[in-house]
């Protein structure tokens, strides 16, 4: 895998001084359940304060669940809305309690760092392959082995238009393999997040989240790296 050469330091202390301080998500639907207060920073630190009790009950895991929405986006405002004359996901598992166990068995295999978590939180409705790497990525926090997120923008920084065409080329277990070794190499840390962070906010400054075209073509930090990965994403296709 080849990872663009930009500074990690920079963008990685960037994220948390841009995208972090943006506003949680919450719409009309999610706001049945919980609302956040707070920043992205805040979110995410109030998230690790809870996992960290490892206080497993029923209600602590829903609202962990709801704030890994709230952190997460409008990507996956679908978890709070029925489907097809169903009740909305969110509404099933809490009520449902096979499908609240289902849940668990991911949160199980991610507090131990299984990678396999992405797998079972994806047989959940509602939860697709970005959102379960977002569940991985904070039930994974305190273990030996952490996870990280994969999306689109990673997808991107990485010279991929697709997330799909991401994982055609590299299994869960690679991708998580080059960058913790990636992660190593920049920060001295088993942390793969710290180069997923730094990937993120570089491609923000750059790139719309569907990697088509350009957000911000304004000289900055590692622009030269930014005009060669436009060309590989879609210059040369729009030319």
């Amino acid at each position: 895998m080849k990872f663009p050469e930009i500074d990690y330091q920079f963008w990685y202390t960037t994220w948390y001084e841009t995208v972090g301080k943006k506003t949680t998500y919450s719409n009309v639907n999610s706001r049945k359940y919980m609302h956040f207060n707070g920043d992205l920073n805040a979110c995410m630190d109030e998230i690790f304060s809870m996992i960290s009790k490892k206080q497993f009950d029923k209600s602590t895991i829903l609202r962990i669940v709801d704030l890994i929405y709230c952190w997460g986006g409008p990507s996956g405002r679908l978890f709070y809305v029925p489907m097809k004359g169903k009740d909305a996901p969110r509404q099933v598992l809490e009520d449902d309690v096979r499908a609240f166990e289902q849940y668990m068995l991911g949160v199980q295999l991610a507090v131990d760092g299984n990678i396999k978590c992405i797998g079972e939180f994806c047989k959940l409705d509602g939860i697709g392959k970005s959102f379960a790497t977002k569940h991985a990525y904070f039930w994974s926090h305190d273990s030996a082995f952490p996870l990280m997120i994969v999306d689109s923008k990673i997808s991107g920084a990485l010279g991929f238009t697709t997330t799909q065409q991401l994982e055609k080329a590299y299994s869960n277990e690679q991708l998580v393999t080059a960058f913790r070794k990636k992660a190593m190499e920049e920060f001295g840390e088993n942390t793969p997040s710290m180069v997923e962070r730094a990937l993120f906010a570089f491609h923000n400054n750059y790139f719309l989240n569907d990697n088509s075209n350009w957000k911000n073509k304004t000289s900055h930090r590692d622009s030269h790296v930014a005009t060669g990965l436009a060309k590989t994403l879609f210059e040369t296709e729009n030319s």
